[in-house]
């Protein structure tokens, strides 16, 4: 099995960055590739100047010069000491005058010890068992002891000790020392040139690996939220919005992205508010059709009918009668129900356009309530949260048939005892107001959910399935959005979105008198000829 290596792909916009951030990386290795090695070798050239080797060298020679100048000065000063006459009269001096001339000896001995340093013991001897002995203690700055034995006339002898300082000899090792290290330095010179380069290019190196490979990393970090705004562009182009963009981060690309999430959702809403409208226009179209194509022939029904019941009633054969009545009934009720589809075709059909006005929310909402109760005594509404003096631009007529229809929708799917809740919250930062209508009854089914707004689908047995698809039309018509949600009380929950204020937008007079009760419900519209 076989792996290639694959090299990350870099974008353009990563590639500029990082060739800025090489740029910058560049310079001061440029400049550093001039000025350092340069440096460097004047470190080591002055360290290594031939004027300081040649200084370690006579340094060495002095001090060998020195020894031998101590070894000949102390060789002098032994012959000095060996001429001194107090000497040459105790060795020459009689036997009789022996202690005299001994006791002079012996005081001269001991000043000459005192009066030089360097000198450690001096020894006399001669005939008749003549022995003098001088000395000092040993130090333990002494160095190495040289001795002189002189003659002292014919017949004595004189022996000098001298002893040298061990600081000369710790100096002179230790320029031997240095001397050696400097050598040894010499010799390893290009050895330490070469590696001051190696771990110089090699640190050099490995900072512009570092800053290649962090800027690689701050510009993917950039690029890639770049790449999936690129990406998300090219599907809303494709026609596909349902496109989100997730956002981090708090820079300009974060604030673009939520600027591009609210854009498409925008576009979105637009577009499905237009193919939504478009839809609903071609089914008004067809519900004008068919109530003109339907009533028609209507009343020639029924007409006809009513004249057959009024022959047979003539004749005077009843079971001819009963029959005529139940064809007549079973005719007459299904000539009603039809009549009553008819007028529902033709109040879709006919749907005022709307006309918003500066309404205040919760007055509004509070008045609706109020005159509901009038229509259906038997149906209590709970009011929640209200804005107080929040103004939303709403068609009072209009949309008070849209909390109608949601109203007598949950009423159908609980029962008068069930709870129903209208409430409102504004959203302050898009200035959006968001009316619910809940109840707490079975709630919408999630496999029928997306089809309730649908022109004729219903789950019931009765109606033409129209009330949700008039109510969201004329939702769309204020602006606004019309969305199905599971209420807190576990059922449905309606919630109607409208857009904010716009400037110039009329208010509308609240303090009049409210409808009558029965305007709540659409009037039906007179028929088509």
């Amino acid at each position: 099995m076989k792996f290639r290596l694959r090299w990350p792909y870099i974008s353009r916009f990563e590639g500029r960055i990082m060739m800025a951030m090489l740029l910058c990386a560049t310079v001061p290795l440029i400049i550093s590739l001039v000025f350092i090695p340069s440096i460097i070798e004047s470190r080591l050239a002055m360290s290594m100047h031939p004027k300081v080797e040649a200084q370690l060298e006579d340094s060495a020679l002095f001090f060998r010069e020195f020894f031998d100048a101590k070894k000949r000065e102390y060789a002098a000063r032994a012959r000095a000491l060996a001429r001194e006459p107090a000497l040459r009269r105790a060795v020459d001096a009689a036997p009789s005058a022996r202690v005299q001339t001994a006791s002079v000896a012996a005081e001269l001995l001991q000043n000459l010890l005192e009066a030089q340093p360097e000198l450690r013991s001096l020894a006399l001897s001669g005939p008749h068992d003549l022995r003098l002995r001088v000395h000092r203690p040993a130090l333990a700055a002494d160095g190495p002891s040289r001795t002189h034995h002189l003659a002292v006339g014919p017949r004595g002898s004189l022996e000098a000790v001298f002893v040298l300082p061990a600081k000369y000899l710790e100096e002179q090792d230790e320029a031997a020392e240095i001397a050696l290290i400097y050598r040894t330095s010499r010799k390893l010179e290009s050895d330490r040139a070469r590696s001051f380069y190696l771990a110089y290019f090699g640190i050099l190196l490995s900072a512009v690996a570092l800053s290649l490979g962090l800027g690689w990393w701050l510009a993917r970090a950039v690029t890639r939220r770049v790449g999936r705004l690129a990406a998300a562009t090219a599907q809303v182009a494709s026609g596909d919005m349902n496109v989100h963009v997730p956002v981090g981060g708090k820079d300009e690309i974060a604030r673009l992205t939520r600027d591009f999430n609210r854009m498409v959702a925008e576009v979105a809403e637009a577009r499905d508010r237009i193919i939504y409208l478009e839809k609903v226009s071609g089914w008004q179209d067809l519900a004008r059709r068919l109530a003109h194509e339907i009533k028609n022939p209507l009343t020639p029904i029924r007409l006809a009918v009513q004249e057959l019941k009024k022959r047979t009633h003539a004749r005077p054969d009843a079971d001819l009668e009963r029959l005529a009545d139940e064809v007549t009934e079973v005719v007459e009720e299904e000539v009603e129900a039809l009549s009553r589809l008819v007028d529902e075709f033709s109040r879709f059909a006919r749907l005022p356009a709307v006309t918003p006005a500066r309404v205040e929310v919760g007055q509004f909402l509070h008045r609706f309530v109020h005159a509901y109760g009038k229509y259906r005594e038997d149906v209590r509404i709970g009011l929640g949260d209200l804005p107080q003096h929040w103004p939303a631009p709403i068609d009072r007529v209009l949309l008070r048939r849209v909390l109608v229809n949601l109203v007598d929708n949950a009423v159908e799917a609980t029962g008068t005892a069930a709870r129903i809740e209208i409430r409102a919250e504004v959203d302050f930062g898009s200035g959006r107001t968001f009316i619910h209508v809940e109840d707490s009854g079975p709630g919408v089914p999630p496999e029928l959910a997306g089809r309730i707004f649908e022109p004729y689908f219903t789950t019931k047995t009765t109606g033409t399935g129209l009330g949700l698809a008039i109510a969201k039309k004329i939702v769309l018509q204020h602006e606004g959005t019309l969305s199905l949600r599971r209420s807190r009380f576990g059922g449905a929950a309606f919630v109607i979105g409208l857009p904010p204020v716009s400037e110039g937008l009329d208010t509308a007079d609240l303090e009049e008198e409210d409808e009558p009760p029965l305007l709540l419900r659409p009037e039906p519209a007179p028929g088509e000829d």
